[in-house]
């Protein structure tokens, strides 16, 4: 297993470069994934999503259940983080028997 290389404090100073907006809808019960960071950037390092609709599931760098392991976000709020670290997917997934909306971005490296 290979560890993550540290950022010196001038990495850190600099504008995130990479941007990626989203939108993507759910059509069933299953699990979705909505982008996979790696394709996009080597790192996101913030993201900020609503969600529409229905309330949802969703999980970074693993496939959304509904099993305690990923994040429940209630239909007409959102999230926003920043100095985090996502290289894998970002997945989501319905929490009831409404198809919900994810709209959101992420800026990386």
């Amino acid at each position: 297993m290979t560890l993550a290389a540290l950022r010196s404090q001038i990495e850190l100073e600099q504008p995130l470069p990479a941007f990626r907006g989203f939108t993507l809808t759910t059509t069933d019960a299953n699990a979705t994934t909505v982008l996979t960071v790696s394709s996009l950037m080597e790192e996101a390092n913030r993201i900020t999503f609503v969600v529409e609709f229905g309330d949802m599931y969703i999980n970074f760098g693993g496939t959304a259940t509904s099993d305690g392991t990923s994040m429940l976000v209630p239909a007409g709020t959102g999230y926003t983080e920043e100095n985090i670290k996502i290289t894998g997917i970002v997945s989501v997934m319905r929490a009831g028997t409404t198809n919900s909306r994810i709209r959101g971005s992420i800026w990386g490296r």
